[in-house]
């Protein structure tokens, strides 16, 4: 077993290999270690459960894929990961159940058994036609009549509904949640040009497209992780009537490009590259972030800060610097409504959706209540000036 679970981590880190090197330095160990532990924890439950673990992360990884990689290799990237994971999970299946017992799963036996005593909530997934002719794939749990509707969106819309999937199991049924896979990604429809290559502004486009056509009820409370935070900011900035409250999931910073770029030009170097900039939705050089929205709002940030292994090239006083930074970042984000809230996850990386998913759940049900109760919001005041540290 334990040779089975090295030959796993080891093909994972060939699949990093694809990643941009800006990803791979930022979050390489934390995705390594977040990997690592969710696949001891399936291997308790058996290679149904580390197939899921495979395929959540086999979907991130093709989605963000380095976009220098071309779209063919990618596709051959795909198969042949996907080839070596099914073998190496039908070797762990008969590692599993031939050698018996081993000191890993006896280790995790209770916990795997708490796990299997709370089956997933019930989800129903859907090829949903836009009007553009493409298909993009619809997940959504909980109640049908339940509203405000919960919409969770990863990175940049390159994400797929897999990457949710344990903050969608935390919330209660009363809830009604939805999830998705972007065009290019999972089981949406895959088109010629790369995910990288989309502009925001088509990717909000297309999730506009997807939710009209779905039939999903308003307001929404859109729900972004790292990019995907500027993602839904921008969304509410088009659709603002559409838009009841919004959970950010350590978001990106519009601003972050050239802030970051001013303690060293290393961090990136595509932060004054206007078409990077305006497809991605960051701001040019000085340019400062305007929008406000004043409707529920809560941030949410990692306690984990970047080592200084991560960027070898920097000083410790840089990487302190880049820290700071993305903390101002997350305040800022928790003040631009009048009843924003902030919150630390403590024990959290950047990988919060799978680190913490009960700490997104519980920032979800606050905001899906407080836009459910729009006479109290009314009747607020300042609230704390609504950003607590």
């Amino acid at each position: 077993m334990n040779r089975l679970y090295q030959a796993h981590c080891c093909l994972f880190d060939c699949l990093l290999t694809f990643q941009s090197d800006e990803l791979l330095a930022r979050y390489g160990d934390e995705v390594r270690e977040v990997f690592r532990e969710e696949l001891r924890d399936a291997w308790s439950e058996g290679p149904s459960a580390i197939a899921r673990v495979w395929s959540g992360f086999l979907a991130e990884t093709i989605a963000l894929a380095n976009p220098r990689s071309h779209y063919a290799a990618r596709l051959r990237l795909l198969f042949a990961a996907s080839v070596l994971a099914s073998g190496l999970t039908v070797g762990a299946a008969f590692g599993f159940y031939s050698i018996g017992p081993s000191p890993v799963v006896h280790a995790f036996s209770q916990e795997g058994s708490t796990l299997q005593s709370s089956p997933p909530a019930p989800t129903s997934g859907d090829l949903v036609q836009l009007p553009n002719g493409h298909k993009m794939f619809l997940e959504c749990s909980g109640d049908p009549n339940a509203g405000p509707i919960v919409i969770l969106a990863s990175g940049r819309g390159l994400g797929t509904a897999d990457s949710w999937a344990l903050v969608q199991q935390k919330l209660p049924s009363s809830i009604r949640v939805c999830s998705y896979d972007a065009i290019g990604a999972g089981r949406s429809d895959h088109v010629q040009e790369s995910p990288q290559s989309r502009s925001i502004d088509q990717v909000v486009s297309e999730m506009h497209s997807l939710f009209q056509a779905a039939g999903l009820k308003q307001p929404y409370v859109l729900v972004g992780a790292s990019a995907g935070g500027i993602l839904v900011r921008r969304y509410q900035q088009q659709y603002p009537h559409e838009v009841g409250g919004l959970v950010f999931v350590d978001s990106s910073h519009e601003e972050m490009e050239w802030r970051d770029a001013a303690i060293s030009p290393q961090m990136d170097p595509n932060w004054n590259n206007p078409a990077f900039l305006r497809d991605n939705g960051f701001l040019p050089d000085h340019q400062r972030l305007t929008w406000r929205a004043d409707i529920p709002l809560i941030d949410l940030e990692r306690s984990e800060k970047i080592p200084l292994s991560a960027f070898p090239s920097m000083t410790q006083r840089q990487v302190d610097a880049i820290n700071y930074e993305w903390h101002s970042f997350q305040v800022d984000l928790a003040r631009r409504s009048r009843y924003g809230e902030y919150r630390l996850v403590a024990g959290s990386g950047h990988m919060m959706h799978r680190q913490k998913p009960e700490a997104i759940a519980d920032a979800i049900r606050d905001v899906v209540t407080q836009v459910g109760s729009e006479p109290l919001i009314a009747e607020a005041t300042d609230r704390d000036q609504c950003v607590r540290i």
